[in-house]
């Protein structure tokens, strides 16, 4: 300041290395958080399938019938009412016919969605699909539940092969031409297309003319800010008071399940799939019964 010679020599300005800062690739500014979505997820790695050392056999594990299906071949029918069942569930039938018949609301919430409000028990077919995969793999089960003479009847319609996934698609179709409205989880999405994308690859003409009810949509409406989330079991859980399934297969695991059927003929898995299947479909009337009525 005063003029005077400095007392310390300033340090040397290495060029090359600003150079070098220089031509490093800018960076890419890191997203803001605005939501839990945002937050970095931990990659959880999928369970492995290990297949069942004990040997079951289908037909002495699984009360059915074969059924002849004209020009399909046959298909593994399955028929079991809710009262017949170990499990007391009584109760959902119960629920069911009072949320059908008494006016609480749930008319009003089908009407909605399909611009009628005069259904009736018998009207209703709850429907959910077991496939060997996404896209345009074959499906192997279709669980189906009904309201017939007082009580819930499930119809499980099995392929025990590849081959009789014709034979399975077109019984089904056969049985639920007399129906009015379609029940399902995620449907609209999945279940419905899928069908009609199978039906039309077995070349099975498609014959069903029903309204749609898809309840992922309403429980979403109903309970998303309530729940962690609105998966089937997360809301079996919550909403229908039930406990964690046990020995329950994941969903994961039903198309390597079914394979390993198919190739040794040892149902010890598929027993498990087609008991899951069958609390699904309970499960989608539990949901139906207890949906609240439209606010406003």
């Amino acid at each position: 300041m005063n003029g005077g010679p400095l007392r310390e020599r300033p340090a040397e300005v290495d060029v090359e290395a600003i150079r070098r800062t220089l031509r490093r690739p800018a960076e890419k500014p890191t997203e803001p958080i605005r939501s839990l979505r945002d937050l970095p997820r931990p990659v959880v790695p999928a369970p492995v399938y290990v297949p069942s050392h004990e040997h079951v056999v289908l037909e002495e594990a699984v009360d059915g019938a074969a059924v002849q299906v004209p020009q399909r071949g046959e298909a593994y029918l399955i028929t079991r009412a809710l009262n017949d069942l170990e499990d007391n569930f009584t109760p959902v039938r119960e629920e069911f016919h009072r949320a059908m018949t008494e006016d609480g609301g749930l008319q009003g919430r089908i009407a909605r969605t399909c611009a009628r409000a005069d259904w009736a028990p018998e009207d209703l077919v709850f429907v959910d699909l077991e496939t060997t995969g996404l896209g345009h793999s074959p499906l192997f089960l279709i669980g189906a539940m009904t309201w017939e003479d007082d009580e819930l009847v499930v119809r499980q319609y099995l392929a025990r092969h590849y081959g009789e996934e014709s034979a399975v698609t077109q019984l089904f179709l056969e049985d639920a031409r007399g129906k009015r409205l379609l029940i399902s989880f995620n449907g609209k999405s999945f279940d419905y297309p899928y069908l009609r994308a199978r039906a039309a690859a077995n070349a099975v003409p498609w014959s069903l003319k029903i309204d749609h009810f898809d309840l992922l949509h309403e429980c979403r409406r109903a309970w998303r800010h309530k729940l962690p989330n609105c998966r089937l079991q997360t809301l079996e859980q919550c909403i229908c008071g039930r406990p964690p399934r046990h020995g329950d297969i994941p969903g994961a695991h039903i198309p390597d399940a079914y394979h390993d059927f198919v190739r040794t003929a040892n149902a010890a898995e598929l027993v498990r799939i087609i008991r899951h299947n069958m609390l699904d479909l309970i499960t989608l009337a539990e949901l139906l019964s207890r949906l609240p009525p439209i606010e406003g």
